[in-house]
């Protein structure tokens, strides 16, 4: 049997190639800051008038998605992009009887988006197409941020710890105006791993001008205590096939989340075995998106699984294969290594490196460092009396 897991973790590995830069991620940090400040005067300026809140009020924000899970991947083709989503959170204090805000959603997806096309003009960046749930801006090469719109209740959005009195009470001992005034723009962002309390209230604005509910916040929950309890591996195995599906297709494909959950659920961990676990995490997926697709422990009434019956079929296909080329890769000994690496190079492309002499023979001792740990229930002993 053999092993190629050198391939994929490790130095120079797969891994290595798909995960954002630290130039990248500065860029794209940069952006939202400035997007950020901008949204934070131009809300607060007409929350009033605009929004017929009954006091100025100053929107939060905080990052979601692939950055706050620790999963966003580098663009695998050049039309792909990476994204930051990036949540504005607003506080309510009036709601209707129906439990929704009684700010209209079309007046606030209005603001926002228009102080977002001042912002573009103002940096060069573009507006992106029509969404329904988010405002998207192109930043970059190779980069946009995704803008939701949120609406909380006055007294859950006061939940959150309130960071910005802190700073204002640090920015008091800082000399430079600079300073100053990037520490208080700072205190309004909310860390994604910070939990707020019941999250069960939270509307999203839509471009249809409905406020419908969100579930980003459960996701994001949910997904982190599964990392927490499976360690890096986990993510591991989310950022490779997401890496490997816009390898495969330049549009479409098994969603990300879709891919995250049905990896999630399925994971075992192979210390020291990337290879094993996504030949394992492949199988199963495969057979998981041909169904509809519920998750307990998020909304088992949400279906995640948003493709047409064509679509499953399609990514089914594609996923067999994947659990295939990985399967043989590893236990097919009429494969030689340079065949083996094209098989593998095929579905995951060039950013795969090209390094036969990572294809080793996996000896017993390996197979026994990296057998998943199971737990053995402990054997019954009865009483014994001495003398």
């Amino acid at each position: 049997m053999r092993k190629f897991h050198a391939l994929f973790a490790g130095e120079g590995a797969f891994y290595d190639a798909i995960v954002p830069t630290s130039a990248q991620e500065s860029g794209l940090r940069a952006a939202k800051n400035k997007i950020r400040d901008h949204l934070l005067r131009g809300i607060a300026a007409a929350s009033t008038d605009e929004l017929g809140l009954p006091e100025r009020v100053s929107p939060r924000f905080r990052t979601q998605g692939s950055w706050a899970y620790r999963a966003c991947v580098q663009p695998a083709q050049p039309s792909q992009e990476m994204d930051w989503d990036y949540g504005v959170y607003l506080p309510v204090e009036a709601w209707e009887e129906a439990d929704t805000p009684r700010v209209a959603a079309s007046a606030y997806f209005d603001l926002v988006e228009r102080l977002l096309g001042e912002l573009c003009e103002q940096e060069g960046w573009r507006p992106g197409k029509e969404k329904t749930r988010c405002i998207r801006v192109h930043v970059g090469q190779g980069a946009h941020i995704d803008v939701a719109l949120y609406a909380a209740p006055k007294e859950k959005f006061l939940q959150v710890n309130d960071r910005h009195i802190e700073f204002a009470d640090m920015q008091k001992a800082m000399d430079s105006a600079f300073n100053r005034q990037q520490i208080l723009a700072e205190a309004y962002e909310i860390e994604p791993e910070q939990d707020w309390d019941d999250f069960d209230d939270m509307m999203v604005a839509t471009r249809e001008a409905r406020w419908e509910r969100s579930d980003a916040e459960a996701i994001a929950r949910w997904f982190r205590d599964q990392a927490d309890m499976q360690g890096d591996q986990l993510r591991h195995a989310w950022r490779d096939l997401k890496a490997w599906r816009d390898f495969q297709w330049e549009e479409g494909g098994p969603s990300s989340v879709l891919l995250m959950l049905a990896a999630t659920r399925h994971f075992q961990k192979w210390p020291g075995r990337d290879d094993r676990m996504l030949a394992d995490v492949a199988h199963a997926v495969a057979d998981a998106v041909l169904h509809d697709y519920y998750e307990e422990g998020i909304d088992p009434k949400h279906n995640f699984n948003r493709m047409d019956a064509e679509a499953r079929r399609d990514a089914h296909h594609h996923l067999t294969q994947l659990a295939t080329v990985l399967r043989q890769a590893m236990t097919e000994p009429s494969l030689d290594k340079s065949t083996v690496l094209a098989n593998l190079r095929r579905q995951f492309g060039t950013r795969l490196p090209h390094r036969e002499a990572e294809i080793v023979e996996d000896h017993p001792a390996d197979r026994v460092r990296s057998t998943p740990a199971r737990e053995v229930v402990a054997p019954k002993v009865d009483s014994t009396y001495a003398g």
